[in-house]
């Protein structure tokens, strides 16, 4: 009775379901490393957010523990040297984000997003005056395994990513290439409404939970489909076997 399982046919069928359901298992535990990556993301943001802001000649060396920290500048714009961010959107506007190096008084530059700006509006100047800045201190960007590829040509000012030592090398400028700043306000305050501060992080956990519960459901469909299939072919009379293997020869 088994051997009817083990024909080329059949061997293939049960192959391709256990690839199936182990795909899908493998899905739903990405998902849920996912979660946990989001979890802990959303517990650095909000703690390090909660800290008093700090002078940038004081703060701690960025790190990933670190990121989110917020720290205070003393120096100038280097306007020669802006680059934009393409392809941002924010509150359902698509646009780019400005970036400006900024030298602090202990002589660091440290790239500075001043804020995003829709494709419909043009940013008026920024001001070369000596003034102070807050902001959150960001990591460098790397490219992913799909992402957009950026011109390495030493004219290019537009980027897809705040990858600094690619912004550094082509502005010719001695940025610091482990992290920029994401603005929070500058004092003397900007009269003009762009750019605008770049939006916060959504901390929520998204749907990682529930697409992991869905694999894992898909999975077990799966399963318990080539069961039945698998039950309903034992319980099939050889007679039929014999009819079928004799239709198919």
């Amino acid at each position: 009775m088994m051997r009817r399982l083990f024909s080329p046919r059949w061997m293939l069928i049960h192959l391709g379901v256990a690839l199936l359901i182990v795909t899908m298992i493998n899905l739903a535990f990405w998902q849920l490393h996912r979660l946990d990556e989001k979890k802990a993301f959303n517990e650095r943001v909000t703690a390090n957010t909660a800290k008093p802001v700090v002078d940038y000649t004081k703060a701690a060396p960025t790190t990933l523990s670190s990121e989110w920290s917020r720290a205070a500048f003393t120096g100038t714009y280097d306007t020669e040297h802006s680059v934009t961010i393409i392809n941002r959107s924010q509150d359902g506007a698509a646009g780019y984000d400005i970036a400006i190096p900024f030298t602090n008084e202990d002589g660091t530059v440290i790239l500075v997003n001043r804020g995003f700006v829709p494709l419909s509006m043009t940013a008026p100047k920024t001001t070369t005056e000596k003034l102070t800045i807050v902001g959150y201190i960001r990591a460098t960007q790397k490219r992913g395994a799909v992402g957009a590829i950026d011109s390495t040509d030493p004219t290019n000012t537009e980027f897809h990513r705040f990858d600094l030592p690619l912004i550094a090398k082509a502005t010719k400028t001695e940025l610091l290439t482990s992290s920029y700043v994401q603005l929070i306000k500058e004092d003397p305050a900007s009269t003009s409404q762009w750019p605008s501060a770049v939006a916060m992080p959504e901390l929520d956990e998204g749907s990682h939970l529930s697409y992991a519960v869905q694999w894992f459901f898909f999975s077990a469909t799966a399963f318990t489909a080539w069961v039945f299939v698998v039950r309903r072919k034992l319980r099939e009379p050889l007679s039929d076997l014999v009819a079928q293997e004799q239709t198919s020869a």
